[in-house]
């Protein structure tokens, strides 16, 4: 069974001092399991590269308590601790060629030859670059440099790893191609990530879990899935993907499921929330590919088509409801899926009940 990795109890971290003091962490609590691909994932200034920097020890906290693998760590310098990090920027040595950038990890903990030279094959297997030992950084590309950093991280033999964007100078094809690389050493070396993003994509792409932060707060963790599909508050909702809300009143709650009612008087079906009662005003969410658009009499919600956006392998719908409400439908571009349609059309919008959620402030 596997245990805890990385384990933060009421972790503050204050910059400043006195009246003028910022807070960057704010009584953070997190527990990171052993082999997990953890992912910290947030808007700037939200607080999670101060949480990578605690971790790798380059900040110390203001205030509360920090483990890994049981030790407690906080007061230890970066070098006393089994971690590496990936920067945003890589930082390889630009004198150095790969076998050197590589092996300097292991030089540092005074490993025999050997075993050096026996490590920098490995990683560099790992990461797929054997035969580029020779070449100097400036010789790779933007791809094959964020390799080298990740094989130069790996070769320590770190029990954790952290990873602050490391992906955000690449292009959007190449970005998508170290998504999957990630994840597939992350795999093979069973060694604990922790990434840091602000990129949804790459959050749902490559997570076991995922802490969506906010403010020096973790707002939510759950896996890709319990993020997406079950929001618990609205900035979560709205962060990862794209959301409809919708303001309305509840009408009734019984038994896991809620009747709402709508401005405009329409009631809808849903997924109840612990607590919620009738005449509660809620907001709830729902998603763009979760509106089904139909043409049937007396199915759904009567509204206007506005706009209509062809985005390739989906088409963008914007649709308004009788009191005005807008709604982004997001319907795949299967044969005849919104053929005839134009915008100004009227039409029916259908939300099946398990697309729609309550989410808090």
């Amino acid at each position: 069974m596997k245990g805890d990795a990385i384990e933060a109890r009421s972790l503050t971290k204050r910059f400043g001092a006195a009246a003028d003091a910022v807070t960057a962490l704010d009584r953070v609590s997190v527990t990171i399991r052993e082999n997990e691909f953890f992912t910290l994932l947030g808007p700037s200034g939200c607080g999670k590269t101060t949480l990578l920097r605690l971790i790798a020890g380059f900040e110390l906290p203001t205030e509360g308590e920090l483990y890994l693998h049981g030790q407690r760590i906080e007061s230890l310098p970066p070098f006393r601790r089994p971690v590496n990090t990936v920067f945003q920027s890589y930082a390889l040595f630009p004198h150095l060629n790969v076998q050197r950038n590589v092996a300097f990890a292991p030089e540092m903990q005074n490993r025999p030859r050997s075993e050096i030279n026996a490590e920098v094959r490995r990683t560099l297997d790992l990461v797929r670059l054997n035969g580029f030992e020779k070449r100097l950084p400036r010789e790779l590309s933007g791809g094959q440099q964020q390799r080298v950093a990740l094989a130069r991280a790996l070769a320590g033999k770190p029990k954790v790893l952290l990873l602050d964007e490391p992906l955000s100078a690449l292009d959007l094809k190449l970005r998508r191609e170290m998504q999957i690389e990630l994840k597939r050493l992350q795999h093979e070396t069973g060694i604990t990530f922790v990434f840091v993003t602000h990129d949804q994509e790459e959050a749902l792409t490559m997570s076991d879990r995922i802490a969506v932060m906010s403010g020096g707060r973790i707002l939510q963790i759950g896996t890709p899935t319990e993020i997406y599909e079950q929001p618990t508050s609205r900035f979560v909702a709205d962060f990862i993907g794209e959301t409809n809300f919708l303001a309305a009143r509840c009408l009734e709650s019984i038994g896991g499921r809620a009747l709402y009612r709508l401005p405009s008087g329409t009631e809808l079906e849903g997924i109840a929330i612990p607590g919620l009662g009738a005449g509660s005003d809620v907001t709830l969410a729902v998603r763009p590919e979760r509106v089904d658009l139909v043409r049937e009499e007396g199915q759904g919600m009567p509204a206007i088509m506005r706009t209509i956006l062809y985005v390739g392998n989906d088409t963008i719908c914007t649709v308004a409801l009788p009191d005005g409400t807008e709604l982004q439908a997001r319907v795949q571009n299967r044969r005849g899926a919104i053929g005839g349609i134009e915008p100004g059309s009227p039409l029916r919008v259908r939300i099946p009940p398990e697309a729609i959620r309550v989410v808090g402030d």
